[in-house]
C-alpha cells in the first residue's frame, strides 16, 4: 500500500492548552490542580497533554483506569497518577508497583489490592457516592469501607489517603447538597478513626463557578481543553483558549443544477446552480451525522453549509458561487477567532456537549503539535523587527515550567530585555521586565498561577559561587540569566542557551557597558537601524533533549 491518506489534522495548540493550565490553576488556588488526561485526553493526546499539563501548574494527573496511568509512567511521568476505574481484573499489583494512585468505591477493591501482594502499598482514595449514582460506596456501606480501608491501611496493604466524590451538575442546588453528603461521610470516617490528608471534589464545571467545593484539589478536565463546561458561557467568556482545531482540505469541486440531490437518501437539495466541494472527514473520524443539516465549516474565510448527510468517510460542502479550489483548507472547528466554527457550536448542532465533539475525534486524524519545546532546540532563527523577538519570546515563555533555566547572550542592543520581555508575557507574569543591571536579579511573580520569572544579569559576576549568593529559587522558578555562560552549568544540570547574534559592525557592540543592554535594547535604541538578528537555540541536559 502506498500514497499520502487524506488530508486530516487536529492541531493541538500546546501554547493555549498551558495558558488554560495556568489560569484554572491560579482560579483554584489554594487548591491545587489534578488534571484529568482520561479518553486519550479528552482526544487531544494523553502523554503530550500530561506533560504540558504538569509543566503549567498541574500537581497531579486523573486517568480513568490502571492501563493508561501504567502508560504514563512508561513515557517517565513521575507525578502522582490517579485512576478510578476497576473491574474485576484490574492490575493492582502493577499499579502499586507504579506508585499509582487508586480510586477505591468497594471492599473487594481493598481485598484485591491486598491480594496482589506489591511491595509497596498504593494510595488509595475512597469514594463516597453522592448523587451521581455511577461507582462509588453508598452511604449504608460507608462504614464498612472505611473500616476495610484502616484494616488493610494496618496492615501495611494500602495507605489511606484521601475521600473523594463526584457531581452530578444538574444544578447549584443539587451541587450543594452533594458537597454536604461528602463532608457527612469524611466525619463518619473520621469518628471511625480515618485521618484523609486529602479531600476532592470539584471537577471543572464547579471548580470555576463553587469555590466552596474545591477543597484540597480541583480535577480540572474539559476547561483545560478551551471548551466550556456551561451553557451560558463559553471558554472565551471564562479567558480559556481552544486547544483543538479540526481541519481538511477539498479534495474535488463539481458545478451542479438547481434541484440537485446531494448525500445518502438525496435528503438535501440545491436550491440554484451551485458548486459542490467534498471534504474527507465523516462520522468514523468523529464528524457527528446527527450534525446533518445544521453544521457549518470554514473555508476561505467563509462559512458554508454541510449539505446532506454525512457519511463515514466524507461530506459535501454547498459553496454556492464561492470561489473554491481542490486543495483548499477546511476549518471544522477551531479557536472562532476569525469567524470559523468552534468545538462549542458543534456541540449546539449535534445536541451534545463539546466534551464529546473533542473526544470523539478519531484514530485516522493525525495529531499535530504546536508550540513544542522539541522544534526549538537545535534551531536557528532569522529575527527581522524588535517586533518578533519579542513575540519570540512570548511563544518560548508560554512553553516554560519552574525549574527551567535559559541562558541569554547576546551583544549591547541585541535584544536580550524586548526578548525576556515577551518571555514575561507568554508566562503571565506581573511587568514591565526591564534590565536587572543595577540590581543584578529581579523576580517577577505569576499573575496566573504559574512559576514565578527571575531575571538575572551576570555582567558583573565573577563566579557561580557569586551567582549561588543571590539565592534564587532555581527549582520554583523559571530563571533567565543574561552572561550566565560558564556560571550556570555550575548550578543547573539543564539549560537552554539562547545567542542572539546582530550583524557585524551594526549598531553598538560589547564592551565595559555591555550589562546596560536596557539603555538600547530593540525597539528602545532611537534612532538606531533596524537590523535583523541571528538567534541560535541549543539545549543541555534531560529537559532539552
Amino acid at each position: 500500500m502506498s500514497g499520502a491518506a487524506p488530508d486530516r489534522e487536529a492541531l493541538i495548540d500546546l501554547e493555549a492548552f498551558r495558558h488554560n493550565v495556568r489560569t484554572l490553576s491560579a482560579l483554584a488556588r489554594p487548591a491545587d490542580t489534578m488534571l484529568a488526561v482520561k479518553a486519550d485526553a479528552y482526544g487531544h493526546g494523553m502523554v503530550p497533554m500530561a506533560r504540558a499539563a504538569l509543566e503549567s501548574g498541574a500537581t497531579s494527573l486523573a486517568v480513568l483506569d490502571i492501563p493508561a496511568a501504567l502508560e504514563l509512567r512508561a513515557a517517565g511521568i513521575t507525578a502522582p497518577i490517579f485512576a478510578w476505574m476497576h473491574d474485576p481484573d484490574a492490575l493492582f499489583g502493577e499499579a502499586a508497583e507504579a506508585d499509582i494512585d487508586l480510586g477505591i468505591s468497594a471492599v473487594w477493591q481493598l481485598d484485591a489490592i491486598a491480594a496482589a501482594g506489591a511491595s509497596r502499598a498504593p494510595r488509595v482514595h475512597l469514594k463516597i457516592d453522592t448523587g451521581l449514582s455511577r461507582n462509588g460506596s453508598t452511604e449504608a456501606d460507608w462504614p464498612a469501607l472505611v473500616r476495610s480501608a484502616l484494616a488493610h491501611d494496618a496492615a501495611g496493604a494500602v495507605k489511606l489517603h484521601a475521600a473523594w466524590s463526584h457531581l452530578a451538575d444538574a444544578s447549584p442546588e443539587d451541587d450543594r447538597v452533594a458537597l454536604d453528603k461528602l463532608h457527612r461521610a469524611v466525619a463518619v470516617a473520621e469518628e471511625l478513626g480515618a485521618r484523609f490528608e486529602l479531600v476532592h471534589l470539584a471537577a471543572s464545571s464547579a471548580g470555576i463557578r463553587m469555590p466552596e467545593a474545591r477543597l484540597g484539589v480541583v480535577r480540572f478536565g474539559i476547561a483545560a481543553y478551551g471548551v466550556s463546561p456551561f451553557d451560558d458561557e463559553s471558554a472565551r467568556d471564562l479567558g480559556l483558549r481552544p486547544v483543538m482545531t479540526l481541519r481538511s482540505r477539498v479534495v474535488s469541486t463539481k458545478r451542479v443544477p438547481a434541484g440537485h440531490g446531494v448525500s445518502y437518501g438525496l435528503t438535501y437539495r440545491t436550491e440554484r446552480e451551485s458548486t459542490l466541494a467534498l471534504v474527507p472527514l465523516g462520522y468514523a473520524d468523529g464528524i457527528p451525522r446527527i450534525a446533518t443539516g445544521r453544521a457549518r465549516v470554514w473555508i476561505g474565510g467563509r462559512r458554508y453549509p454541510i449539505a446532506g448527510r454525512i457519511a463515514m468517510d466524507q461530506f459535501v460542502v454547498d459553496l454556492g458561487d464561492g470561489a473554491v479550489e481542490v486543495g483548499d483548507e477546511v476549518v471544522v472547528f477551531g479557536e472562532g477567532d476569525d469567524g470559523e466554527p468552534t468545538a462549542e457550536e458543534w456541540a449546539g448542532w449535534a445536541e451534545t456537549i463539546g466534551d464529546e465533539i473533542v473526544a470523539r475525534v478519531g484514530p485516522r486524524v493525525e495529531r499535530v503539535y504546536l508550540n513544542t519545546t522539541d522544534a526549538l532546540v537545535g534551531s536557528v532563527r532569522e529575527i527581522a523587527t524588535p517586533e518578533e523577538m519579542h513575540e519570540f519570546g512570548r511563544s518560548i515563555g508560554a512553553t516554560l515550567a519552574a525549574g527551567d533555566v535559559i541562558v541569554l547572550s547576546g551583544d549591547l542592543g541585541a535584544g536580550k530585555t524586548t526578548f525576556t520581555r515577551g518571555l514575561g508575557e507568554g508566562m503571565g507574569v506581573r511587568g514591565p521586565v526591564t534590565s536587572p543591571t543595577f540590581v543584578l536579579a529581579r523576580t517577577h511573580p505569576s499573575l496566573v498561577g504559574g512559576p514565578a520569572l527571575v531575571h538575572v544579569d551576570a555582567y558583573r559576576l565573577g563566579s557561580a559561587l557569586e551567582l549561588d549568593d543571590l539565592d534564587i529559587d532555581f527549582a520554583g522558578s523559571v530563571v533567565v540569566v543574561e552572561w550566565g555562560r560558564g556560571l550556570v552549568e555550575a548550578l543547573a544540570e539543564s539549560f537552554l542557551a539562547i545567542d542572539i547574534e546582530r550583524p557585524h559592525g551594526a549598531g553598538a557592540g560589547g564592551g565595559s557597558d555591555a550589562g546596560t543592554d536596557a539603555d538600547v535594547d530593540g525597539a528602545e535604541a532611537g534612532d538606531a537601524p533596524v537590523e535583523p538578528r541571528t538567534v541560535r537555540i541549543t539545549g543541555t541536559g534531560e529537559r532539552w533533549r
